[in-house]
């Protein structure tokens, strides 16, 4: 894939989520007493479409790409679905008490088990080298083996009883167009009020920016600084170990300090990431750059996390989850492809992107950082 292609399936890979967020809550909101099932059944399409890629070598050349796009797309909206269902069953069972040492805990166990399963690709890597179509086959064979047992695991978590059945009570006689009522309804409360409001344009705008070189990264490593696949999952296993050590701190520093806090530092810090990353030219520095990123990105997964879940009212949760995966999903997919056009139409226009996703990050904190509403989560 050149970088025209990779901006393409950058786009459809986040548009398709956007998608999802569209149908998602017509489910949810429709059939919100069944949403452990959405997340089971839609969360284990998203994972094994996702581990079934490697399959479309076996079909004939001339439609493998088209294939490639559909798998990605079907899997990223099968995701978006299961991940509104999730979040609303995450909503419920944790309180917002201990939403913040729970969700630490949990993401950092997220990314300890990506740790793991990291420095088995890059294992693979060297026995096999890199660039080895066995070692992708046999890394996706284990990636297809972990998401149905993944999948097992996720019918071990119940739902919250009493929510099931007052969700049964109030929306057992409703259709897909009420469910489309009820969203437009809780959206114009959601946009009217000035809290929620000022959080979601940050985090639009934001997103925004973050994914202008959002195709470039790998490409430019490779073609341009001199990276291979080792590389890659090298500096990929950094960002996880570093996230899982991360966030067992930042609960304190959340409960100390409050999530806006972290949350407006985070903005700050993250912004320059993309400019330092082109003048990282070896793997030491490239590791450096990686454990000072996944330091600050752990706080902002951490925060938005939180501000996602309780930010909003109990019964809007949905919508509210809805609207910001569909916004920001949206808005990724088509800064993918401006920053793809940017970095094929101008002379060194890589480079151009990977500044100007900097200087933009840069201005949406410093525009943001009193538009940001402080989150309650002691009640």
């Amino acid at each position: 894939m050149d970088i025209a292609i990779l901006g393409i399936l950058t786009a459809i890979q986040m548009g398709s989520v956007g998608v999802g967020a569209i149908l998602g809550i017509i489910l949810v909101m429709r059939y919100r007493y069944y949403r452990k099932k959405l997340w089971l059944f839609l969360g284990a399409v998203n994972r094994i479409g996702w581990a079934c890629l490697i399959f479309i070598t076996l079909i004939p050349e001339d439609l493998r790409l088209e294939v490639f796009y559909l798998v990605v797309a079907v899997s990223q909206i099968s995701g978006a679905i299961a991940g509104i269902a999730a979040g609303d069953v995450g909503g419920d069972l944790v309180s917002r008490e201990k939403a913040v040492d729970f969700f630490g805990k949990l993401n950092s166990l997220n990314n300890a088990a990506a740790l793991v399963s990291l420095l088995i690709s890059i294992s693979v890597f060297l026995i096999l080298g890199s660039g080895s179509y066995e070692a992708y086959l046999i890394l996706y064979l284990a990636s297809l083996a972990s998401a149905i047992l993944s999948t097992y695991f996720l019918t071990l978590i119940g739902d919250d009883p009493r929510s099931i059945e007052a969700f049964r009570e109030s929306t057992g006689a409703s259709s897909a167009r009420s469910a489309l009522a009820i969203y437009r309804k809780t959206y114009k409360e959601i946009v009217a009020s000035s809290y929620s409001k000022g959080y979601i344009l940050i985090l639009i705008s934001y997103t925004i920016a973050v994914n202008i070189p959002a195709a470039l990264w790998n490409y430019y490593l490779i073609y341009n600084i001199g990276g291979d696949e080792i590389w890659i999952t090298s500096k990929t296993a950094t960002t996880y170990l570093v996230k899982s050590l991360a966030l067992r701190i930042w609960p304190f520093i959340i409960n100390r300090y409050g999530a806006r806090t972290v949350f407006s530092i985070a903005l700050m810090l993250i912004s320059p990431i993309p400019t330092i990353f082109m003048f990282s030219r070896t793997l030491a520095s490239q590791i450096a750059l990686e454990v000072y990123s996944a330091i600050w990105w752990a706080s902002w997964d951490l925060s938005t996390g939180l501000y996602n879940l309780y930010l909003f009212p109990r019964e809007a949760r949905p919508v509210a989850l809805s609207i910001i995966t569909l916004a920001t999903n949206v808005g990724a997919s088509a800064a993918s492809i401006v920053g793809s056009m940017i970095s094929l139409s101008v002379p060194s226009g890589s480079e151009a992107t990977f500044i100007l996703s900097s200087i933009f990050r840069g201005l949406i904190a410093y525009a943001g950082l009193r538009k940001i509403p402080k989150l309650e989560l002691r009640v």
